[in-house]
């Protein structure tokens, strides 16, 4: 934990830090489409690939010029590829832009501007550990 009080080193901090607990900083909020009483308790999750994650700040959340999108479209929700722990940056499927050679190219999202629609239960250790009781 960050002991400073100096917003300098709280950012050094983060930036130095090992990749294993880096990995654990890539949480989102957690606001599933349909209600499940098991995660009452639950606000944020570590993004798993396999999870389906909304966009809902940038140009995916709401079209933009960056990937041709139309004002106020609906916010981008996909599958989780591909987890970037050193930059806290997840890849979304239908997250792409076309390079000048017409290739598509998977565009990365800060997890901070996400949120989990839908978790992958296939990890049951991951979601005894999400349901157990917390008080």
């Amino acid at each position: 934990m960050v002991k400073s009080s100096k917003p300098g080193k709280q950012r050094k901090e983060q930036y130095n830090a090992p990749l294993h607990i880096k990995r654990k900083r890539v949480r989102a909020r957690l606001q599933l489409d349909k209600p499940d009483t098991r995660l009452a308790g639950v606000r944020t999750v570590t993004i798993r690939v396999g999870d389906t994650a909304r966009v809902v700040r940038g140009d995916f959340a709401h079209g933009g010029k960056r990937v041709g999108g139309k004002r106020k479209a609906d916010p981008l929700s996909g599958n989780v590829i591909r987890i970037d722990s050193k930059k806290s940056r997840i890849f979304i499927e239908g997250a792409t832009s076309t390079k000048s050679d017409n290739k598509e190219e998977g565009l990365p999202v800060h997890s901070s501007n996400v949120v989990i629609v839908k978790l992958d239960e296939t990890d049951k250790l991951r979601m005894q550990k999400l349901t157990e009781d917390r008080s």
